[in-house]
């Protein structure tokens, strides 16, 4: 068995979990705190995943990678599964499933515009609270509040400004910095205008 046949039973495993359990691709995405799409990535991935993630994957629903691939061991019952799992699940159950947007580069762009038309009014604001001012489904897309200020820092650092303030924070890491808006029209069209 090679190892593109490996990656693909693993696959359909993770398939057959995800269906028994109501989940989708998004979910395991969420519950890994990954910014990427992992089934989506096993599924077009040439060579197979590490270990490491294979576990991380299969501890989502409380087993280790030996028991997940075993079809002789049952699948857990859900009050067995590790708590935020549960958590999606029930949610999953309330929301159903989620939907499918596809947005390209300028889209996301224009989204982000759009939100911050909420804090024109405010004197600072945070990269952090634009972004979760935002539909569920682009801030699944955009995966983190970071993304969010590179956007600040490229295609719309005509829109914002830096405060000169800072996030006081402890611990080591990047500290957030405020930002108020000083234009609300968009780059792009103000540039194929001219």
């Amino acid at each position: 068995m090679n190892t593109n046949d490996v990656v693909e039973e693993f696959v359909i495993i993770l398939q057959y979990y995800m269906d028994y359990y109501g989940l989708y691709s998004v979910d395991i995405k969420h519950l890994l705190k990954t910014s990427t799409d992992i089934v989506d990535d096993l599924k077009k991935a040439k060579n197979g995943p590490t270990l490491r993630k294979v576990e991380s994957i299969t501890k989502l629903f409380g087993l280790r990678y030996y028991e997940f691939g075993n079809p002789d061991f049952p699948l857990p019952e859900k009050e067995n599964l590790p708590t935020a799992t549960i958590e999606k699940i029930d949610r999953r159950k309330e929301t159903g499933p989620p939907e499918s947007r596809h947005y390209n580069k300028l889209d996301l762009n224009q989204a982000v515009l759009n939100a911050l038309k909420a804090f024109a009014d405010k004197e600072e604001f945070l990269p952090s609270e634009v972004y979760e001012s935002l539909p569920e489904d682009l801030k699944e897309k955009l995966g983190s509040a970071t993304r969010i200020t590179g956007l600040f820092s490229d295609e719309l650092k005509g829109n914002v400004q830096k405060t000169g303030k800072k996030v006081e924070r402890k611990g080591v890491g990047r500290r957030e910095e405020y930002y108020k808006v000083i234009s609300l029209k968009n780059s792009t069209e103000s540039k194929s205008g001219a």
